[in-house]
């Protein structure tokens, strides 16, 4: 008796994910914009941002999804759901607060094993969307990235409620600056398909067109 009432208690508090539709998990840094001991904008060895893209390289090459991110916030997209629900709950359990506080953890562990100094908590949220809506949530994360990141880059130049202004004014008021190169390959958000950086344009373009690096050459793969 007791196990079917907490059981329907959890039905009616928790969304089943669906098994087909494309699963998409956001994780959001716990306030890392706000941290002084933290720059998301700059490049180099253990930086958040280089962390960020060797955590994201792993998780697109172990279960063979995409993910784009940028800022404090990274979104896996798993167009085979199942792949990931079957690794991470042995009784395959679809239950959205299952799937987010055990994939969340996986994360947590690798992106934080590169600092052991700051720890970083992440916030998840799990949904499904249809395989048709792909291109246009990656096009929406894209566009949030780019208000984000125009947005932190003003700031670190102390200019006054630059958060309000219009994105078109807060990327012509970027390249004013001499380091504003530092944002030009981040502002539209880094996607990465099965362990590959990838363009984000040609991709939406129905293209993939691999960006990664080997000794220092760019090489481009571009499959129609």
């Amino acid at each position: 008796m007791w196990n079917n009432y907490f059981y329907q208690i959890r039905k009616k508090y928790s969304m089943r994910l669906s098994t087909k539709k494309t699963l998409i998990i956001n994780l959001d840094g716990k306030d890392i914009t706000k941290s002084k001991m933290i720059n998301i904008i700059d490049l180099y060895d253990n930086s958040f941002l280089d962390n960020m893209e060797k955590t994201v390289q792993y998780f697109t090459t172990r279960y063979k999804c995409l993910a784009i991110f940028g800022g404090d916030e990274v979104s896996f997209i798993f167009e085979n759901p199942m792949e990931l629900v079957n690794d991470l709950n042995s009784d395959k359990s679809t239950y959205s607060t299952e799937v987010i506080s055990v994939f969340s953890q996986y994360f947590y562990d690798y992106f934080n094993q590169y600092d052991l100094h700051k720890k970083v908590f992440w916030h998840g949220k799990c949904f499904s969307i249809p395989d048709e809506k792909i291109k246009s949530y990656i096009k929406y994360k894209s566009g949030l990235i780019q208000v984000l990141t125009t947005t932190y880059f003003l700031k670190k130049k102390d200019v006054k409620d630059s958060g309000k202004l219009p994105l078109q004014v807060k990327q012509e008021m970027c390249k004013q600056y001499a380091d504003y190169e530092k944002i030009v390959n981040l502002e539209k958000g880094i996607l990465y398909y099965n362990g590959h950086k990838i363009d984000i344009d040609e991709f939406l373009n129905g293209n993939i067109k691999i960006l990664d690096k080997l000794d220092d050459n760019i090489f481009d793969d571009i499959i129609n």
